[in-house]
């Protein structure tokens, strides 16, 4: 980056020589013809592959630099919520009726009662899938409650085992796809997600939904809020602890919206 600066590249624009992989040479040509790129054909393919019902999974962790509890290592994540939303067949979700969640009240160990809450929440004994955005995250913390509570292993890794994750579809992914040799791996870009697949960028761009709204807006600021419970007012509790609800709540909403657009953007054309 700085070789490019220091030889006066500063956009995009300038940098078309220097660009190897497919993917990049999507986002110059999306950059330079302002459009945007989709791969219809491998989007279908993808949610073909998705089993209902659906449960949108996402965690929040705290990591904390001494470990809190009891296996921990130092910066480890350690899960305090989990938002939960159930899709029950395409586009069928209510926000508020469909979500189920999980938050501890304060800093003392509640692992194991969230992963049993978990475990009831989500049903796959007639068949489903878990989706999140960025598997790696919510199959490492899955694979550590099942380490913690080995009683609970089996529905633990049955949960991770039912994973499905959301970017893939976007992002691509061998999973999902058969790769092409010289062919970008991406199925959808916009100009909009600036190089980024954040769902915090992808999700305006299917709905008019945002975070900035928010009062918790990002994962740090949901790990602030929590850490700083045991010292607020019973006034300041209740509103932080709300609007953590709320800002966990919206990452699975979002993973529904997305899904919605995605749905929608397959059928037109």
């Amino acid at each position: 980056m700085y070789d490019l600066i220091n030889t006066k590249h500063y956009s995009i624009s300038d940098c078309f020589e220097y660009l190897t992989k497919p993917e990049n040479i999507v986002q110059y040509d999306c950059y330079m013809e302002n459009k945007i790129y989709v791969d219809k054909e491998r989007i279908k393919d993808a949610l073909s592959k998705i089993t209902y019902p659906i449960y949108h999974l996402d965690f929040e962790s705290y990591n904390s630099p001494l470990p809190r509890f009891f296996g921990e290592r130092p910066y480890e994540q350690s899960l305090f919520q989990y938002s939960l939303h159930k899709e029950i067949a395409p586009g069928v979700c209510d926000l508020v009726k469909d979500h189920t969640e999980f938050l501890a009240k304060d800093h003392q160990d509640h692992r194991k009662e969230l992963a049993i809450q978990l475990i009831s929440d989500i049903d796959l004994s007639k068949g489903g899938c878990v989706m999140v955005y960025n598997k790696s995250f919510e199959k490492t913390r899955l694979r550590e409650l099942a380490m913690f509570f080995p009683e609970y292993k089996e529905q633990l890794d049955n949960i991770n085992n039912h994973i499905f994750d959301l970017l893939e579809v976007l992002k691509g992914s061998s999973t999902l796809y058969k790769e092409i040799e010289n062919q970008p791996k991406y199925t959808y870009y916009n100009n909009d997600m600036h190089g980024s697949f954040s769902i915090k960028k992808v999700l305006p761009i299917f709905t008019n939904l945002s975070y900035s709204n928010l009062e918790v807006k990002n994962g740090t600021e949901a790990i602030v809020t929590y850490g700083m419970l045991d010292n607020l007012t019973k006034k300041e509790y209740e509103e932080k602890y709300l609007a953590l609800r709320v800002y966990c709540r919206q990452d699975t909403w979002a993973m529904v919206e997305i899904l919605r657009g995605l749905r929608k953007l397959i059928k037109e054309g």
